[in-house]
């Protein structure tokens, strides 16, 4: 690659990452300046800067662009040779489910001998391992990875033929123009509701953010929307260029669901209520099949309807979805049971109010004697939100027989950006106290479940609920269990 008859060796927004040949492009973040590492990367070998300020300097070419993040983007993605055109690029978004959704059309992918990788929450899979070694500490933290590393692992899934791309879109991702150029085949949408305000300031830009990747899909390439959510169709206003499949339970739908069982496993039949057309011409006329999941949750129904339908569209064979399907297991931290002895232990990355509603929704329908909930409440986030999730708990305090509540700050666990503010606990206590909610306050995640461990007798379920105050819930259960 060349820019201006120079020969570029790499790319990147770090400058500590530059060496002799590279360009920079420096870009102004939350906290820290990429314009004030521009001598840096300068010392480091940089031949092109990238900015948009006014900046001058004999020693290399600077150009001046508009969205220094735009610009990052598509200069990687010239570099590696557009790698995603030669890759089939799933893209899920949403507020909830895009983990589980992910997931499932992997394990329907992968049943269906294709060779494929998956990028998200939880990290990158290439077939049937996660590469440990391929994001750093600061990367994992993303759902979806800045542009610098996925355009990289695009790269490194080209030469390790790799066809199916499997990935989580996050606002945050879509807002900083981490996926700016990326190919997108099918973009599916799970559900959005209240989320991220303390990033976006309101529902209309998180909205707004969400619709980028629709937007971003080229002519005939495949949108997948929950029609069920009223906000879908706002995802493709002005987009008449794509292909449109629908799920859900409305009988609008073109994939619905019934004969739903929702308990300590899950079975429904989906109903395909049109001609289904794959990419490559085939037709799955009218017809019911049934499947069979050792997940739980009728929030479950949807995710599977998602990745159904994008199997569909792909002409992989409804014996085959059947027993993917079948064979999925629990995903880390999405109700996830991580004990099951005299009692249960189920663990949730709960971190909105729809996410609440959907794990009490479906621990209403499991047997139990007792129910005990220890919530890492979510930390630098906001009042709102934090208001949100405490009404939650509260509307389902009597339905699910007044749970013992546990409220943790996981003071020990959490980094300092992630710590709990008095005002957002604040909201809690006068949720509760104004509903007469019994609960205590710990400051620490390990004295949080070692208090439910004491409160559990046979019969009973303990929840770990709660994102990153949480997520080192089950190493701490079981390493208190061993103790005792």
């Amino acid at each position: 690659m060349h820019i201006m008859d120079k020969k570029v060796k790499g790319i990147t927004c770090n400058s500590k990452k530059v060496k002799d040949g590279f360009v920079f492009v420096a870009i102004k973040g939350e906290s820290i300046d990429g314009n004030d590492f521009i001598e840096e990367s300068i010392e480091n070998g940089a031949v092109i800067i990238y900015t948009n300020k006014d900046i001058s300097d004999d020693r290399v070419s600077i150009i001046k662009v508009d969205d220094p993040r735009k610009e990052l983007a598509k200069l990687l993605n010239e570099f590696y040779g557009y790698p995603t055109e030669d890759l089939t690029i799933i893209g899920v978004t949403g507020t909830n489910g895009k983990t589980t959704t992910t997931h499932i059309i992997e394990s329907i992918f992968r049943k269906a001998g294709y060779k494929t990788a998956l990028i998200g929450t939880l990290g990158v899979k290439i077939n049937d391992q996660y590469e440990s070694s391929v994001l750093t500490t600061s990367d994992s933290t993303l759902t979806t990875p800045d542009s610098e590393k996925l355009y990289g692992l695009f790269n490194e899934f080209k030469e390790r033929n790799v066809e199916v791309v499997i990935m989580e879109v996050s606002s945050h991702g879509l807002k900083f123009h981490r996926t700016y150029g990326v190919d997108f085949d099918v973009a599916i949408h799970t559900n959005i509701e209240i989320d991220h305000l303390d990033f976006h300031k309101s529902f209309e830009n998180y909205l707004k953010t969400k619709k980028m990747l629709f937007d971003s899909l080229r002519r005939n390439r495949l949108a997948i929307l929950n029609i069920d959510d009223e906000n879908a169709t706002k995802l493709l206003e002005g987009n008449r260029n794509v292909l449109t499949l629908t799920y859900g339970l409305n009988s609008k739908s073109s994939i619905t669901a019934s004969s739903i069982n929702v308990q300590e496993t899950l079975d429904f039949t989906v109903c395909l209520q049109r001609n289904i057309s794959t990419y490559n011409g085939k037709v799955y006329e009218p017809q019911e099949f049934n499947i069979s999941m050792n997940l739980s949750g009728l929030y479950n129904v949807y995710n599977s309807l998602a990745a159904i339908s994008c199997a569909l569209y792909f002409g992989i064979d409804i014996d085959v979805i059947q027993k993917a399907l079948k064979e999925v297991k629990d995903i880390s931290r999405r109700f996830e049971k991580i004990y099951e002895k005299d009692y249960t232990v189920i663990d949730d990355f709960c971190h909105n109010p729809a996410s609440y509603q959907a794990v009490l929704d479906t621990v209403r329908g499991l047997n139990y004697n007792k129910l005990i909930i220890v919530n890492a409440i979510r930390g630098n986030r906001g009042i709102e939100i934090n208001n949100h999730n405490a009404s939650v708990f509260s509307a389902w305090h009597h339905t699910l027989n007044y749970p013992r509540v546990i409220l943790s700050l996981s003071k020990d666990v959490v980094e300092e950006k992630d710590g709990v503010k008095n005002e957002e606990l604040e909201q809690y206590r006068n949720m509760f106290n104004n509903n007469s909610i019994e609960y205590e306050v710990y400051e620490n995640l390990n004295d949080s479940i070692k208090q439910s461990i004491k409160y559990a007798s046979k019969g009973d379920i303990i929840l770990l609920l709660g994102p990153q105050g949480m997520n080192k819930g089950k190493e701490t259960f079981y390493r208190l269990l061993k103790d005792s």
